[in-house]
């Protein structure tokens, strides 16, 4: 709750203010969850932030799209399913009349969108609200979507600044995120919030216990967790790997990985290398309970992505103290910080190079010093808190301009 000051006669008196309400909006929807509940299972990111905004203090509604509607109340959070029939990935145009009347119902103060990929969301349900709340689309990933040239794609353009114009601000992961948005012309002056999208609640399990499960042994072991894609880079990663475990004799690297678009190149490279082949183990697909037990064995985290929202599987590795091995990409500055070591995309030499001075260095205060951070700043509870300080800062800056 909030408190004001407010003078009374020769006295002074303290007003207790109701809890911010925040609403949070997500425009999409998984169409193979077969009831609300289900739904809400399957988007533990959703839920997990509406928690940790709660605890931090906020009264938190949910309005979320769904094939039909529905009332969930979980963790003192409330629910509000809205059906339509639109598809489950809402375009960038619409804006079901169902879903922002929903919003309008709940008298927010803080409405908070998930993507900035909604832009015609964002201006209806400003429209529908009018100047009173405050409106923040969050970043959730991926390049900048806007494409084309010529009269189509400034059309297109100038229909998502207008829709994000409607705004008061716009959150990254790391401020930097914002700027091919507004080379584009597509975000204007809003203010910037540098707040990471996600947490994770993995947590670490006993060392040991955790090296028997995986199977693979290495002093140090070296961990991969990514899609096998273009932008993951796996390819530049083995090159690098193929330079650097010469120097590491001990070493050993597991890869986990889903998505397989890039499966037979990656086989072939490990397959025809005899060093990749006897230190590279392809692991492939882990169900979900078993990844504590990849990260708590690991002593380094490695990734080659070009670009991020955030970096689900880098919080993992954090959440667990896994030293990491990244690229210098702004989203992982702004959540690795000072851990590990950074390495320019796309450069097989510098990753090398580096994966090399990390496992030089003292890996268990590495490990330490990473679980510590996490922690402190990475944990829901923590980006509840910042997110509520930031959203506490606008409400009450626009409660004194109006």
């Amino acid at each position: 709750m909030g408190t004001s000051i407010r003078r009374q006669g020769r006295g002074y008196y303290a007003q207790v203010s109701a809890p911010l309400h925040i609403v949070q909006v997500n425009a999409a929807y998984d169409p193979d969850a077969a009831t609300g509940d289900a739904l809400l299972d399957r988007y533990p990111t959703l839920t997990e932030w509406s928690g940790a905004l709660r605890r931090a203090g906020a009264q938190v509604t949910v309005v979320q799209r769904f094939r039909a509607d529905a009332r969930i109340e979980r963790d003192g959070v409330s629910y509000e399913l809205v059906g339509d029939r639109l598809p489950p990935w809402l375009s960038t145009r619409d804006a079901p009349a169902a879903l922002v009347s929903a919003v309008a119902r709940c008298a927010a103060d803080v409405v908070h969108v998930n993507g900035l990929i909604f832009p015609g969301l964002v201006a209806a349900i400003r429209q529908q609200e009018g100047q009173q709340p405050v409106i923040v689309a969050q970043h959730h990933g991926g390049e900048f979507p806007v494409r084309g040239s010529g009269p189509i794609g400034a059309w297109r353009r100038k229909r998502w600044r207008d829709g994000l114009r409607a705004v008061d601000a716009v959150s990254f992961t790391a401020a930097d995120q914002a700027t091919a948005w507004r080379e584009a012309g597509v975000l204007v002056d809003q203010p910037v919030l540098e707040i990471v999208e996600a947490s994770s609640n993995l947590r670490a399990v006993p060392r040991e216990r955790a090296r028997a499960a995986v199977g693979v042994v290495g002093d140090p072991l070296i961990l991969w967790v990514g899609r096998l894609t273009r932008n993951k880079d796996p390819l530049t990663v083995l090159a690098g790997l193929e330079q650097a475990l010469p120097h590491l004799p001990g070493a050993a690297v597991v890869m986990v990985f889903g998505s397989t678009e890039l499966l037979d190149e990656v086989t072939d490279r490990v397959r025809t290398s005899p060093l990749l082949r006897e230190r590279v183990t392809l692991a492939g697909q882990v169900p979900h309970q078993e990844l504590p037990n990849y990260y708590s064995a690991a002593d380094v985290f490695i990734s080659g992505s070009h670009a991020e929202g955030s970096g689900y599987a880098l919080i993992e590795a954090l959440a667990a103290g896994v030293v990491p091995v990244v690229t210098d990409i702004a989203s992982f500055r702004a959540i690795a910080a000072d851990c590990g070591a950074r390495w320019r995309p796309g450069d097989a030499n510098a990753f090398a190079t580096t994966l090399r001075a990390v496992c030089a260095g003292d890996l268990a205060a590495g490990r330490a010093t990473t679980a510590e951070h996490f922690a402190r700043a990475l944990g829901w509870d923590s980006i509840g808190r910042q997110t509520m300080a930031a959203y506490r800062r606008l409400h009450e800056q626009k409660r004194q301009r109006a």
